[in-house]
């Protein structure tokens, strides 16, 4: 198929205006674990950025449920689809640029697509890609049933679910924080609100990122 056709066929990709390269967002409110979270005062889900903004457009929000039903209701179609669209879209990008963010709005829906994920990144080594999470359980699963845990390509980032909370990253992952004070600073504040040249985020050595409260 056309890219076209493959992005008809996933229901289309993000392209967050701060970030580098290309994401892909599903509702916010279809977390699994933050649809519970953005009910508790004080957590990072309760003032989340995908719940704001351009996240609130109707066109968005189409989008945003069109994806999660295609890859719900067959997530085969879904996996080989993007595996093929993400190779034409990033078979003229180079160097640094190679990167990709798995949900700038929504999380892991299960352990299937987790594995479906994980798969892409195998098909796809040229490609970074970076998935924030807070679905502890699901990448606990996934770990106890794989030992040789993710893909070099694949930083599996978790999410310490309280404002000012240290992270707790599973081993075979790292972590992220919002307003801790520990860790990798990001930049983005201090450089217009976006990545610029920092892949801090797509970088296993990189233990734990700490974001300022959006």
């Amino acid at each position: 198929m056309r890219i076209g056709e493959l992005e008809r066929a996933i229901g289309g990709l993000s392209k967050p205006s701060k970030m580098p390269g290309l994401s892909y967002g599903t509702p916010a409110k279809d977390c699994p674990v933050g649809s519970i979270l953005r009910k508790r005062e004080g957590s990072v889900c309760s003032t989340c950025y995908a719940h704001k903004g351009m996240y609130v457009f109707r066109n968005v929000k189409e989008a945003q449920a069109k994806r999660l039903e295609i890859l719900s209701s067959n997530l085969d179609g879904w996996r080989e689809n993007m595996t093929a669209l993400l190779r034409l879209k990033y078979r003229n990008k180079k160097g640094a640029d190679r990167v990709f963010r798995w949900h700038d709005s929504g999380d892991i829906q299960s352990m299937a697509h987790l594995t479906a994920i994980v798969q892409i990144a195998v098909d796809l080594p040229d490609i970074l890609f970076w998935i924030p999470t807070k679905e502890y359980g699901t990448v606990r699963q996934y770990l106890a049933s794989h030992p040789a845990g993710f893909p070099s390509n694949l930083t599996v980032r978790v999410s310490a679910p309280m404002i000012g909370e240290q992270g707790k990253p599973i081993p075979g992952t790292v972590s992220s924080t919002v307003g801790s004070g520990q860790g990798y600073a990001c930049p983005a504040p201090t450089q217009g609100n976006a990545c610029g040249d920092c892949r801090a985020c797509w970088n296993k050595n990189v233990k734990s990122v700490d974001y300022h409260v959006h």
